[in-house]
């Protein structure tokens, strides 16, 4: 695993400039092949930081410095792509900046959620969801004793692999942003914010139709990717329990998430000024026809 300090100031203090992982890795000169990266052991770093910070716990008393503490997990987000999700994102940190992070598409989470394959052809559901509790569980520490709740905003194609994380984190809340199909289809133009390379799910997909993949044009298979993340989605909501919440992308989503979604589902209170944030977000970059 690759590790690498990252400088959360600049997303804290303008979220809507830094929506994504990238963009904060990149600010935070963590790139490829930057000297800031250091290369450890996975395995033997999260068995060395579990065991310091179970010492921590024990020793609480007798600790006078400054040591990090563990965010709790309160919700993630996945989507369909071009369905609110930026601004979904955004208004998870703006909603209180002192105490929430966020990470939108960050690489390492849904690195684990897919390490097994789509239908875990290469191991099981739990091996997959080992790692990326592992995972989870470094990148949840947190040296700014201010600091208390985290959420994750994941790729589209991570909903493919949804079981992973409901394995892992079986009790956190999370929702699904979907969209009119034909609305999210023109949206996406001729650049999807996703791979078109086929996906397992996505050839059993077009099996089923009765097409082959020479009959599949590129805005056919547009909406082939777009078909397996609702598929997915939705064979995760019917033994979710509650815990799925779909969420449709329109002019209400900024309601729909002042209202419901933070205090109902993701059990985080909003008072005036998260509200007050939250909406101006909103008219920076809230609904818009092109998600």
């Amino acid at each position: 695993a690759e590790f690498c300090p990252l400088n959360l100031t600049a997303q804290k203090e303008s979220p809507t400039d830094f929506p994504t992982f990238d963009d904060v890795a990149e600010e935070s000169h963590c790139g490829k092949g930057s000297e800031n990266i250091i290369g450890v052991d996975l395995k033997e770093a999260v068995r060395l930081t579990r065991e310091f910070d179970g010492y921590i716990a024990k020793n609480n008393d007798y600790v006078t410095t400054n040591v990090p503490s563990v965010l709790d997990l309160k919700g993630v987000v996945f989507h369909e792509s071009r369905s609110g999700a930026t601004f979904a994102a955004n208004a998870m940190l703006a909603l209180n900046p002192t105490k929430h992070r966020l990470y939108s598409e960050s690489r390492p989470p849904e690195f684990a959620m897919k390490a097994c394959g789509e239908g875990y052809p290469e191991c099981s559901v739990k091996a997959a969801a080992n790692l990326m509790k592992d995972v989870v569980y470094m990148m949840s520490r947190s040296n700014d004793l201010r600091k208390e709740n985290m959420f994750f905003v994941f790729h589209p194609e991570s909903t493919r692999t949804m079981e992973t994380f409901r394995t892992a984190f079986p009790t956190t809340p999370w929702i699904f942003l979907y969209r009119n199909p034909i609305d999210a289809m023109l949206s996406q133009g001729g650049d999807p914010a996703f791979s078109l390379e086929p996906s397992s799910m996505g050839k059993t997909f077009i099996k089923k139709g009765k097409y082959t993949m020479d009959d599949i044009t590129t805005k056919g298979m547009t909406a082939v990717q777009q078909a397996t993340f609702c598929l997915s989605a939705l064979r995760n909501f019917r033994d979710a329990d509650g815990l799925g919440l779909a969420v449709k992308y329109s002019t209400d989503l900024v309601e729909d998430l002042i209202d419901t979604i933070f205090p109902k589902h993701f059990h985080t209170p909003v008072g005036r000024d998260g509200k007050e944030r939250i909406l101006k977000v909103y008219k920076e970059n809230g609904y818009s026809e092109d998600g």
